[in-house]
């Protein structure tokens, strides 16, 4: 059920040999920490049966999946879906750590599916996970107690880090920002965008202004306007919209909070404003999407 990996700058080719060996005899779920040199790059792609959580703990790193590049910064999360080809290119100047944890879906309770299809969704999607400093160090703690019973197994040990998986994808799904779920998947992301593109997913609850953001990077708002539509497919406007419907969605199945409460918390800067645009998104108002959900 485990591999343990925690040889310091292994190659590429040779770390996927001894994953994919370990993996032969570990059908299950696992999790691998490594520390890479910045300048290490794994110059090919590869693909395996099981979903992967990838954690970049320390440095910087472009993340290929399916040929789309994604920069991903301390503490972001990427998960690919089984199937998805996918390579890292480590930067920067400090040495990189990052963990990996293997899932094969199978193993989740069906119980657990069949209640929470936002996470089927959620692992079955290739895409960078944006997350508060609070929730970092929440996960951390999370890895460490996975990261125990990988290293030291008992009988137990496999029923548990099932247990740490459903978890772990629950407080992503509850504190994630799925920041390119809606993007254009054929555009590349300049650094600049990706950077706005973060910023939007941490500070939704403020009021954000197409010029303030151009202004954080230089560019005159109607360039800046331009090239994120360009870039992303979307507006500034939508775009904003988009990561605070999201968040909206979460308080929704998450908390007991009013609807008022749950749109000013989340940047709306009115109840009406926000219905409009929920109904307009989802095709049905923020309570009735509660009340359907939760009684599923």
């Amino acid at each position: 059920m485990f591999v343990k990996c925690d040889k310091k700058y292994q190659s590429g080719k040779e770390f996927i040999d001894n994953f994919m060996i370990t993996k032969e005899y570990h059908d299950g779920i696992f999790i691998e920490q490594q520390t890479r040199v910045p300048t290490f790059m794994m110059n090919y792609e590869h693909t395996h049966n099981y979903c992967e959580i990838f954690y970049l703990k320390k440095g910087m790193c472009t993340y290929t999946v399916e040929k789309k590049k994604y920069h991903l910064s301390a503490g972001d999360i990427f998960i690919v879906r089984a199937g998805d080809s996918h390579s890292t290119c480590y930067e920067g100047t400090e040495e990189c750590q990052r963990l990996v944890i293997a899932c094969n879906s199978d193993l989740l309770h069906k119980e657990f599916l069949d209640k929470h299809p936002e996470v089927c969704r959620t692992i079955s999607t290739s895409g960078k996970v944006v997350l508060s400093d609070m929730v970092k160090n929440k996960l951390e703690a999370l890895f460490s107690d996975m990261m125990f019973e990988n290293d030291m197994p008992d009988d137990y040990s496999s029923d548990l880090m099932i247990l740490l998986v459903m978890k772990l994808l629950l407080i992503i799904q509850r504190h994630g920002i799925f920041v390119y779920e809606q993007l254009d998947s054929s555009n590349e992301i300049s650094s600049d965008i990706e950077q706005a593109i973060n910023y939007i997913a941490l500070n939704y609850s403020l009021s954000l202004t197409l010029d303030e953001i151009s202004s954080m990077f230089g560019l005159c708002p109607s360039y800046f306007s331009k090239k994120f539509k360009q870039e992303t497919g979307m507006t500034f406007k939508e775009y904003v919209n988009y990561i605070r419907l999201h968040k909206a969605i979460q308080m929704l199945l998450t908390t007991d909070d009013s609807i008022t409460k749950i749109a000013l918390a989340c940047g709306f800067n009115s109840s009406n404003y926000f219905k409009d645009c929920f109904h307009k998104s989802f095709n049905i108002s923020p309570r009735e999407y509660r009340k359907l959900r939760i009684s599923i």
